[in-house]
């Protein structure tokens, strides 16, 4: 080839480049051009006669009137329900008067008297049944009333106190806690109380304030020793007839509603509790109370 040619040649071949540089230029302008401008002019959606489109999400606003209409909005949310925890307590004289309270379909929790003909047996059929067990330990009172076999004394040693809790124990295996029999003298006795909280918290217990008198000092012990502790508020059967009980019982809706809890405490010489419970299931849903085992409520307990 000449190089005449040769020059024509590469003359053809830069001005093909130069060509092709200026397509590719072009296509780039073209697609940064037209890109924005299909987002900004995007096709409306078509919506069937009827169908409202969905509304576009505001920005939320401030002041008196947005304070108030956010006010408003947390009224309308429905409130946390409360709770209601009932204890039955002197199981173990009688296995016909718990039959009623094992047949009751809802959680209920039951205390059993230790050294009692029934006692073992009592709590092995609590247990089966699926509800909740607890100790019922007799403890001195003030009156000098009789608590019954294995009572805690304030005149007893702290071992021998240890060796009661032990033996009392031994016959409710599956107790989640205790609760007191009488007890006005001991559980305001501190050396008393610090015996029992010390063996509750080495067990992993809860104790159940039966507050039999303002004196007690459960809660400041179980405190010390960060024992989970519960009281009652209730006492459902101080008055046995069915009227009474049912009045009791919404007592304790109040402060249930007021509280959010509330632990009532009836006697399974009393099985007409269960017709009062059973009679007000559906008003207790209607208030927005849920019957609950003593145990669920320890969530909301300070130890």
């Amino acid at each position: 080839m000449s190089r005449t040619g040769k020059r024509q040649s590469d003359s053809s071949r830069a001005r093909r480049a130069i060509a092709l540089l200026i397509v590719i230029a072009a296509c780039l302008v073209a697609v940064l051009i037209i890109l924005p401008r299909d987002r900004r002019t995007a096709r409306p959606a078509v919506y069937s006669p009827g169908e409202q489109a969905p509304q576009r999400p505001s920005r939320p606003e401030s002041g008196p009137e947005a304070s108030a209409a956010a006010g408003k909005q947390r009224q309308e949310r429905p409130l946390p329900r409360a709770r209601i925890a009932v204890v039955i307590d002197d199981v173990g004289y009688s296995l016909e008067d718990l039959e009623a309270f094992l047949d009751f379909p809802g959680p209920i929790t039951l205390s059993v008297l230790p050294n009692l003909p029934y006692s073992e047996e009592s709590a092995r059929r609590i247990f089966e049944a699926g509800k909740e067990l607890l100790l019922h330990q007799p403890m001195e009172a003030e009156n000098g009333s009789d608590p019954g076999p294995g009572a805690i004394l304030t005149s007893q040693e702290d071992e021998q106190i240890r060796s009661i809790l032990e033996a009392s124990f031994a016959q409710v295996p599956q107790a989640a806690g205790m609760n007191n029999h009488m007890g006005s003298l001991a559980t305001a006795d501190p050396r008393v109380m610090n015996v029992i909280m010390d063996y509750l918290k080495s067990n992993r217990r809860f104790f159940l304030d039966s507050r039999t008198t303002t004196k007690t000092l459960g809660p400041e012990t179980a405190k010390a020793y960060a024992v989970p502790y519960l009281e009652r508020d209730i006492f459902l059967d101080n008055e046995p007839e069915g009227r009474a009980i049912k009045q009791a019982l919404e007592e304790g809706m109040d402060v249930a509603s007021r509280e959010g809890s509330a632990i009532l405490i009836g006697h399974v010489r009393n099985p007409q509790i269960v017709d009062v419970i059973d009679a007000l299931l559906k008003e207790l849903d209607r208030a927005g109370v849920e019957l609950v085992f003593l145990s669920d409520l320890l969530e909301e307990a300070d130890p």
